[in-house]
């Protein structure tokens, strides 16, 4: 029989482990610019994909083109360059004639939808070291398999990001010390937090607000993270929860807040990561 649990009880070993688990994919974005060369600052999250022999970032378009936030400018030497603070404290910045962005899904207004974007790493040394310090989630699965196995209701998910109120910034004499927080927030498919239709899909993580939450009051810089769908079990000799397996579901695009009590993390769901936004898109 199921078991069901209240991820607000979740054990704080267990939601730490997952979180290091997914954190082989996870990152946060920055721009270093011509302008500022030893300067850089975080503007949302990502997570790193393959589609065929592709690799790269997939994030919100918003984390690199927005009115008012970042403008990126990749594709050529006097373009900006890409940082990514990935886990264990790696850091790489990548040079513009590298990468390649594909608008998958540009929003028409600010705030608006779709807002998905994938950012290609061409094939060079700086992808090799990726390669060999981060994983690469593949997109070449079938997504009717994955909403069967991850994407029903009442089954288990993780949004994973960097909330901009915990980056730091601290002066030590000479040099100065950023601080990025990883964090894993751990939810259930609810019935009213998806919404079909005709191409993009979505789903709505829902953050509920007490004097014990610990949640972050604004989930601003987990944009472009990406939600995992989870299998959770118990193991029958320690009893402990363990993961049994992870996939990944979606694409964090925006907080929408409900009341006081209640806020939403708005996500582009499985069709949209897998299937429409790559339409049009070559191989």
């Amino acid at each position: 029989m199921p078991e069901y649990l209240t991820f607000a009880n979740l054990p704080t070993d267990f939601q730490e482990q997952t979180g290091y688990a997914l954190a082989d994919y996870s990152l946060a974005i920055g721009r270093v610019t011509q302008e500022k060369p030893l300067r850089f600052k975080v503007f949302g999250s990502g997570v790193l994909v393959r589609r065929g022999n592709r690799f790269g970032v997939l994030t919100a378009h918003h984390c690199l083109n927005s009115a008012g936030g970042p403008d990126f400018r990749f594709g050529s030497i006097d373009g900006d360059k890409l940082m990514l603070v990935l886990k264990r404290v790696n850091c790489a910045v990548l040079p513009p004639e590298i990468l390649v962005q594909h608008n998958l899904g540009i929003p028409s207004t600010v705030g608006g939808e779709p807002d998905l974007a994938f950012v290609e790493i061409l094939n060079s040394p700086e992808l090799g070291s990726l390669k060999a310090v981060s994983s690469f989630w593949s997109l070449d699965r079938n997504a009717w398999t994955i909403k069967r196995e991850f994407g029903q209701l009442e089954m288990p998910f993780a949004v994973i990001g960097f909330p901009g109120e915990f980056h730091r910034t601290i002066p030590e004499g000479n040099v100065i010390r950023k601080i990025y927080k990883h964090m894993a927030f751990f939810y259930g498919i609810r019935s009213d937090g998806i919404f079909l239709g005709q191409d993009w899909d979505y789903l709505e993580a829902v953050n509920r607000y007490d004097s014990s939450s610990g949640l972050p009051s604004s989930f601003n810089g987990v944009s472009g993270g990406p939600a995992w769908g989870l299998q959770i079990q118990r193991d029958k000799s320690t009893g402990q929860l363990v993961l049994k397996d992870h996939c990944l579901i979606g694409i964090a695009i925006s907080q929408i807040r409900i009341s006081n009590e209640e806020l939403r993390v708005r996500i582009h769901f499985i069709r949209s990561i897998y299937n429409a936004g790559w339409q049009g898109q070559t191989q």
